[in-house]
């Protein structure tokens, strides 16, 4: 079988066994690979159309309470410059990128015990007050069920206060 043959079973069907995974991976070469690339491109765009999204990342801590060893802002590295970004600056962060076109926003930091619940939810119920137009991402290390629901919750309720929709 060649490895076109491969890549349209592949295709087709979402799966090979192991012994043709690996024959696609040991005689890859140019013309099979620009195949598969134009197979998956195909398929991105009938998944996903052809829009760009672009997200504004805001990194508002280094700290880390974990050693993971792959990451730099490990909490026992001693060559981290540790920095935490007040409120303030988490929100002026979010109208740069308002202002720069950025619909999408992305609070991303270490798991650093600082920012608790109580912290964390009057942001981002700022930030969707702000730009109620925007998308809010959280990637703020594991937290409890709890802790997610109550994000949603205290963000809902801010929003109907301010809309006057619960007096």
């Amino acid at each position: 079988m060649n490895l076109h043959e491969l890549i349209d079973r592949l295709h087709k069907k979402h799966t090979l066994t192991k012994e043709e995974f690996i024959t696609l991976i040991k005689e890859r070469n140019e013309e099979s690979a620009s195949y598969l690339a134009s197979l998956v491109r195909e398929e991105a765009v009938n998944i996903y159309g052809n829009g760009v999204f672009p997200r504004g990342l805001v990194e508002f801590t280094n700290y880390c309470k974990n050693n993971c060893y792959y990451c730099g802002i490990q909490g026992s590295n001693p060559n981290a410059n540790r920095y935490r970004l007040s409120k303030e600056e988490i929100l002026s962060a979010c109208e740069n990128g308002y202002q720069l076109g950025y619909r999408s926003f992305v609070l991303q930091g270490g798991e650093d015990p600082h920012y608790t619940d109580e912290i964390m939810v009057p942001i981002v119920a700022e930030i969707r007050k702000r730009y109620p137009d925007c998308a809010i991402t959280l990637s703020l290390g594991e937290r409890s069920k709890e802790s997610y629901q109550n994000y949603m919750m205290q963000v809902l309720i801010v929003i109907c206060f301010d809309m006057k929709l619960l007096t």
